[in-house]
């Protein structure tokens, strides 16, 4: 591969947009093979169905019709997690073991003492996923990157955690943009790199009104809960239950949706600038059909709601600015060898 692969001498329209090509057609065999050999493995195969399932992802997807292409492998998922769970799982194991048998008194509280140490390893875990996926995308034979910084990511993780339990939450849009900038500001594709300057106070005003909108659904809902489990009256306990579930998510789209809207337009890659522009009523209609979708499939629907969402943040999103492509030359990062274990093991990815 030569050091300037995407060298056309060049220089890229003002516009670039995503589009994104897949269909529950040719997602479906792929979705099919991975639960017969998921079953037939007891599981194991999982690290190769997330596998099969990016690649689709990944190749259906276009900037200025030029498909990406993940070249990770369910070998290195599969290895990944092995060694985290030697490295974590089984110590861990052993650890609460013995505590539970040794120290019945204090066994309750190992947790809640290991707290901080297992929200830095949730960060490292994230972060580290991001190494290993941005490794292993490229365009146009151009690989992607996220710089050395997982350390530090953990660290913050623990910093805002414990802001946020200070603040009630409220510092929420805040942290969400401090860590959105450090993991973009990380970022490189071939030897250019991203940016990222997400202002969290125009989220401010949108977190405190659906702050505040939440302690309002929970407190007039809950009440009505409460003579509902007293007269145990369980029709009204489900409808209770159903309310706020409905309410909450209609009332957290909004903030997500001018999340996302914030967060993806702080983003620039040498010069050009990410547009995203995502309408608050599409947004909640989008994820209530993507929870149906969940609901009357009993998960087994995930794929195809992954598919849907990749599409729609394609058809929002768009870059805008001039783009140098033959000053870009290959990344010097290689990524890791592995993949990406711990957050297979906090299941959160």
């Amino acid at each position: 591969m030569s050091d300037n692969p995407i060298d056309n001498n060049q220089t890229a329209e003002n516009i670039h947009k995503i589009n994104y090509s897949g269909s529950t057609s040719e997602l479906m065999p792929i979705v099919l093979k991975n639960l017969f050999f998921t079953i037939i493995t007891f599981g194991i195969y999982r690290f190769w169905a997330k596998t099969n399932l990016r690649k689709y992802y990944w190749n259906k997807t276009k900037l200025d019709d030029e498909i990406f292409i993940y070249t990770g492998t369910g070998g290195e998922l599969f290895l990944g997690a092995v060694i985290v769970f030697f490295l974590f799982v089984i110590p861990f194991t052993i650890l609460f073991g013995y505590v539970s048998a040794a120290y019945p008194t204090i066994a309750p509280f190992l947790p809640i003492v290991l707290y901080p140490f297992f929200i830095f390893m949730i960060g490292v875990a994230i972060y580290r996923a991001q190494v290993y996926r941005m490794s292993r995308t490229y365009w146009r034979g151009i690989r992607g990157a996220q710089t050395p910084g997982s350390m530090a990511y953990g660290w913050l993780s623990i910093k805002y955690a414990i802001l946020y339990f200070l603040t009630l939450g409220l510092i929420a849009p805040y942290a969400i943009c401090k860590m959105w900038n450090f993991m973009f500001d990380n970022k490189r594709f071939g030897s250019g790199s991203f940016k990222s300057d997400a202002k969290s106070k125009p989220l401010f005003k949108v977190w405190l009104m659906t702050y505040v909108a939440m302690i309002v659904i929970v407190g007039g809902i809950g009440s009505m809960l409460v003579d509902a489990f007293v007269s145990q009256n369980i029709p009204m306990i489900i409808t209770g239950y159903l309310i706020i579930f409905v309410a909450m998510s209609v009332v957290l789209a909004w903030f997500q949706t001018a999340m996302y809207n914030t967060l993806i337009s702080s983003v620039t890659f040498e010069g050009a600038k990410l547009n995203f522009e995502m309408d608050v009523m599409k947004y909640i209609l989008f994820s209530l059909k993507n929870t149906l979708i969940l609901i009357f499939t009993l998960g087994l629907g995930a794929p195809f709601v992954m598919q849907r969402w990749v599409r729609l943040f394609c058809e929002e999103l768009s870059i805008h600015g001039q783009i140098d492509f033959s000053n870009i030359s290959q990344s010097p990062e290689q990524g890791p060898e592995f993949g990406e274990g711990l957050v297979e093991a906090f299941d959160i990815g």
